[in-house]
């Protein structure tokens, strides 16, 4: 798969885990992409709320409120914006769950470059 050219596009990464945002930060900066990370929900809240996000890559698991709440705080806002839940459940009725708070899509923890980037070119190169 190709690397897309990102270059004029703001990314929020909600993530607590260093290790997790290493890889997310790694693999967007060979798209050129601007990434802002928030390690927790109000810090995502108050920078979305804040700054102009062509995408959210949302954890679900944070330490002060989870990513669905957060997810459906932005939703009273924007409904537009993608955002694109990170969870390690593989469970079906887990991701459903995560879907009605309103998220574009799910990523099931570990995913490699490819699937990424696959709902990248869906959501922002339409």
């Amino acid at each position: 798969m190709a690397i897309p050219n990102l270059s004029d596009k703001k990314i929020l990464i909600v993530e607590d885990d260093d290790m997790s945002f290493l890889y997310l930060n790694q693999l967007f900066l060979l798209t050129k992409a601007f990434v802002q990370r928030e390690k927790t929900g109000t810090g995502a809240l108050s920078e979305f709320k804040n700054g102009s996000y062509d995408l959210v890559l949302m954890d679900i698991q944070l330490p002060d409120m989870d990513g669905k709440q957060v997810t459906r705080e932005i939703r009273k806002f924007n409904t537009e914006v993608p955002i694109i839940a990170q969870t390690a459940s593989r469970a079906i009725d887990e991701r459903d769950v995560i879907m009605q708070s309103g998220c574009t899509d799910v990523l099931s923890k570990p995913f490699s470059m490819n699937e990424i980037f696959s709902l990248i070119e869906k959501y922002l190169l339409r």
